[in-house]
């Protein structure tokens, strides 16, 4: 298999992950990452996407591996489009509830049990507005 041709499928795979991370990043509020905190989040996206893509589809991955019919080592990467379909509708849900947690501040479940003090807010006036306005109290 020519090595372009791996490195194909390798980003295809990890393309949901780093497809969810743009869209996090895209519809929340955040502070800027660096290219290598971006890089490991969309890696952990995708693991994370695999993750719960699996056991929806009962075990059946977006691609199957076919070993090449006259005995060579060579083997083809077939992709599934009715799987593909799936992990879209895997990825984006799962960018939507990321996006979720960042704007409704899901670490308050975490505050209540006392297991940290952090927030999921830009800053501290953000914090402070976005508490304020989901009360429905004027500033």
């Amino acid at each position: 298999m020519p090595a372009t041709l791996l490195a194909l499928q390798i980003f295809l795979i990890l393309l949901p992950g780093f497809s969810a991370a743009y869209l996090v990043q895209a519809l929340a509020t955040r502070r800027s990452q660096s290219d290598f905190e971006r890089v490991i989040e969309g890696l952990v996206f995708s693991f994370v996407i695999y993750v719960c893509h699996v056991p929806l589809n009962q075990g059946h991955l977006p691609f199957r591996v076919v070993p090449d019919s006259t005995g060579k080592s060579e083997t083809t990467v077939v992709w599934e489009p009715a799987q593909l379909g799936w992990l879209a509708m895997v990825t984006g849900v799962f960018a939507i509830a990321a996006v979720a947690y960042i704007r409704f501040d899901g670490n308050r479940l975490f505050q209540w049990a006392r297991l940290t003090e952090r927030t999921t807010r830009n800053s501290i006036w953000n914090d402070v507005f976005e508490s304020e306005a989901i009360k429905g109290q004027p500033l």
